[in-house]
């Protein structure tokens, strides 16, 4: 098998939803539900209950420094919610002095209810609760700048199996934690491992799909994980009358399945053939078409074919030609060959008769060029272009964390809260699916936004006016859902542009790394709740400004839609300078683009 062959024409030929296929994608599909888990479970496990500093005695609250002259006076204690103001029970009171809660915290719920409740994460310590969601975040970042280079250099399943492996037993030793320090160290590892198998699985998705199915991979991938988070609430529920321990123990159990993964998932196609694995990917290919019923060498012959139907010639020109009205565009297939076509609107000349076509040379043995994540810096064009993606990312993560993350701060039931929050995830999945195969990546990413950024600039208003209650109150709920609406079809979106805009060997590193500058979003994110009660309006104006910025930067980006995943820096930087943003196609000119 030639190791230049057209992935996409493989799949197409085996028949892209195939019963192999088919297989695949489930298993990639059902590892994104205990990903989401993972990641929003402190909105359960931490939940902070209303609180107030437990009731004291005397001798506790005065020791041995009880004044003599009020010895035998009576006090009255005014208990708050971190501190105790100690009165004499007189007809004239007097305030006598204010203190810490000095025997502890009393809750509406039993001490090992939530973490926060167990470990006493009020007052001085609150922030103690919201940093651990910002460890896992932290840990994320890690977790993409590591785990992502690693799938492009060992394999997307050998890594992504790794940390699937590893986030259930981090999960499950989370349960076990004996007290914060231990818990926090390991949510820091959970998102580490948690990022680096979901990345890897996202590229295992990408790559298994042809061209005109992706967008259905990513489409279902949202899908699953709207479940995983939506799963989330009822599960919650069942376990309200029980330590968060339970809770936690039961989410890592969904991951048990993670110990024989390994023998259940292929290795990505797509990289074998760019790695020079022809054997593996070969064995790959002939178990899909035994279980598509297709006939192998039939599969490979027809692949074959439509690979080599666009050949790279050179087109010579006369000087003559050189005219406005004839334009040349120039392309590469998935094999890395390039062809010129050339298009006159007008009657050609003579001298334009006369277009050479030299056939193409004896192809020669694939070379495999590899890349990191500093090849992104090195280059120009790809630089800015990331520079663009690594924003929106950032945005999609802030603005998504910080109205999930803030669902049980909102009025009423906090299980129906957090559900309403997920479940508009849903009509976002619909919405995606059936616009981003249509109008294109770039102008899906940028609807969502303009949704997103509207939505929430108005809630903002209500909010601000109303303070959350009344008519203008719900008016502000059901425009911040809006907002949660846009933001997840965003989020979603991103994660199937960012990949395209990449070449094989370094299209792992830069999704990862646009992932690992999105977590700087997604550990300020937890911090919305606070900063809403010192500013109203702080959060909610802050993320609608930041999505109306992301559509104007993003109208400078290459649409993907239609297009061949490039497979070398070459064919890459050709299709950027052809295709970005709304450009129309112009002879490509050869230049310096490198730092």
């Amino acid at each position: 098998m030639d190791a230049q062959i057209d992935t996409d024409e493989i799949w197409i030929a085996l028949g892209q939803w195939g019963r192999f296929q088919c297989t695949q994608l489930a298993l990639i599909l059902i590892s994104i539900i205990p990903l989401a888990f993972h990641l929003l479970s402190t909105v359960f496990i931490a939940y902070r209950p209303p609180f107030q500093c437990n009731e004291t005695t005397v001798s506790t609250m005065f020791g041995e420094d009880i004044d003599p002259m009020h010895g035998n006076i009576s006090y009255n204690f005014v208990y708050n919610k971190c501190s105790i103001d100690v009165y004499t029970d007189e007809a004239n009171s007097t305030l006598l002095k204010t203190t810490e809660c000095v025997s502890g915290y009393s809750y509406p719920v039993p001490k090992d209810r939530t973490l926060v409740t167990e470990w006493d994460l009020v007052c001085d310590r609150a922030e103690l609760a919201e940093f651990s969601q910002t460890l896992v975040i932290l840990g994320q970042a890690f977790g993409a700048a590591i785990f992502t280079s690693l799938a492009d250099r060992f394999g997307r399943r050998t890594v992504h199996v790794l940390g699937h492996i590893s986030m259930f037993a981090t999960s499950f030793a989370i349960a076990w934690a004996p007290n914060y320090t231990v818990f926090a160290v390991l949510r820091f590892i959970l998102g580490a491992v948690q990022q680096g198998s979901g990345l890897t699985m996202a590229i295992l998705s990408l790559e298994l799909l042809p061209l005109k199915a992706r967008y259905i991979g990513e489409c279902l991938g949202l899908a699953f994980w709207t479940t995983g988070i939506n799963l989330l609430s009822p599960m919650g529920y069942l376990f309200r009358n029980l330590s968060w321990r339970y809770l936690q123990m039961a989410l890592a159990l969904f991951s048990c399945y993670s110990l024989v993964e390994y023998w259940l998932m292929e290795e990505s196609v797509r990289w074998l053939l760019a790695n020079g694995r022809i054997k593996q990917a070969e064995r790959i290919i002939r178990k899909a078409a035994k279980m598509n019923g297709k006939d192998y060498d039939e599969v490979i012959k027809v692949a074959k074919s439509k690979s080599t139907k666009e050949k790279e010639i050179e087109v010579v020109v006369p000087g003559d030609c050189d005219n406005d009205k004839t334009t040349m565009e120039i392309s590469r297939h998935e094999n890395g060959a390039k062809y010129a076509l050339i298009e006159n609107h007008s009657e050609t000349t003579k001298d334009c008769e006369d277009i050479s076509y030299e056939k193409e040379q004896p192809s020669t043995p694939a070379v495999i060029k590899r890349y990191n994540v500093v090849t992104i810096f090195r280059h120009k064009v790809i630089f800015l272009n990331s520079m663009i993606l690594w924003y929106t990312w950032l945005v999609n993560s802030l603005v998504y964390y910080a109205l999930s993350l803030t669902s049980s701060a909102l009025s009423g039931d906090r299980f129906v809260n957090y559900f309403l929050i997920a479940i508009v995830e849903y009509p976002a999945a619909v919405m995606e699916l059936l616009l981003i195969n249509r109008i294109g990546r770039r102008k899906t990413c940028i609807l969502f936004h303009v949704i997103a950024g509207i939505a929430l600039t108005v809630s903002t208003i209500c909010r601000t006016l109303s303070d959350g209650v009344g008519t203008i109150g719900a008016i502000s709920l059901v425009f911040n859902l809006v907002g949660k609406f846009g933001i997840t079809g965003s989020f979603s979106t991103i994660f199937l542009y960012t990949p395209e805009l990449y070449p094989t060997n370094l299209r792992n590193a830069g999704i990862g790394i646009s992932s690992s500058v999105a977590r700087i979003g997604g550990m300020l994110a937890p911090f919305a709740g606070p900063l809403m009660s010192y500013i109203t309006w702080g959060p909610g104006a802050i993320s609608a400004a930041l999505c109306l910025l992301a559509v104007y930067l993003l109208t400078f980006l290459p649409e993907t839609k239609g297009y061949e995943l490039p497979t070398t820096i070459e064919e890459l930087k050709t299709w950027y300078k052809t295709h970005a943003g709304d450009k129309k196609v112009k002879p490509v000119e050869e230049e310096n683009d490198t730092f």
